[in-house]
């Protein structure tokens, strides 16, 4: 029987968009200061998960994750901790026991790239990314995934590169654009806005977004408002996004750090 994944961060579903219905606020990370730790803890007789980052300590930040992980009654979770760097965890989609891949590196991509080869050698087929927690991470915030392929280089204005939020209701939305033209999102706001990723382009004032994994396209215009700022109308109307962090995406995989089990 397959059992989905349970994360730390649940998102609920219902009718989407990275798109715009109210003026945003800025939202900015607290610096990171010190070592940043990030883990993941996985059963492989249940495919529970649960993943945790911080700044506080390790012990504290690998008990989250495993308690997470325990918290559907799974005895044999496993941790898996990095210090100022990022793990990933892939899983193939039909939940089989013991099989999944884990990897870890200096981004959020390389991590991802090492379990997605991890999870393939052990024998899964078409396996995901579920969880990417880096050490950097704004605690407020889920960690995103890393972004999905399929853009093309040079099809994105480099001013919307990067990480975006947009004030809602009592929560945020997270958008971030990747140079090669893919994007994803997710809502840290109880409304009910599933995550999607896919395709993006813009250029000259205006945007088009495809959705890969639910039903959604918009287009529409854009302008900037400094570096820090853009206002987009689209399908839902006009909004303020405002830069989160310039984090690095779509990075080529890197060497991985040693992750401590």
């Amino acid at each position: 029987m397959h059992r989905p994944m349970a994360v730390r961060w649940a998102t609920t579903a219902a009718c989407a968009a990275v798109g715009l219905l109210l003026a945003a606020q800025s939202a900015r990370p607290a610096a990171a200061q010190g070592f940043g730790y990030a883990a993941i803890a996985v059963s492989s007789s249940t495919n529970w998960s649960g993943a945790e980052k911080g700044t506080t300590t390790e012990a504290s930040v690998d008990n989250g994750a495993l308690q997470y992980c325990q918290s559907k009654g799974a005895k044999d979770c496993k941790i898996y901790s990095v210090v100022n760097s990022c793990v990933a965890l892939a899983a193939p989609p039909n939940f089989v026991p013991n099989l999944y891949g884990v990897g870890s590196g200096a981004t959020r991509e390389g991590a991802a790239a090492q379990a997605l080869a991890e999870c393939t050698k052990a024998g899964g087929i078409s396996c995901t990314v579920t969880l990417a927690p880096c050490g950097s991470d704004d605690v407020r915030f889920r960690s995103p995934l890393p972004l999905p392929p399929g853009g093309k280089p040079g099809s994105v204005d480099p001013a919307l590169v990067g990480l975006w939020g947009l004030n809602v209701s009592s929560g945020i939305w997270v958008w971030q654009v990747s140079a090669n033209g893919a994007y994803t999102f997710h809502s840290e706001a109880p409304d009910n806005t599933p995550p999607h990723d896919g395709t993006f382009t813009a250029s000259s004032g205006k945007y088009t977004l495809h959705a890969i994994n639910l039903q959604w396209d918009d287009q529409g215009t854009y302008t900037l408002q400094g570096s820090t700022a853009v206002s987009m109308t689209g399908k839902l109307g006009t909004g303020t996004w405002h830069r989160i962090t310039k984090d690095p995406v779509y990075a080529a995989p890197d060497s991985a750090p040693a992750v401590r089990r």
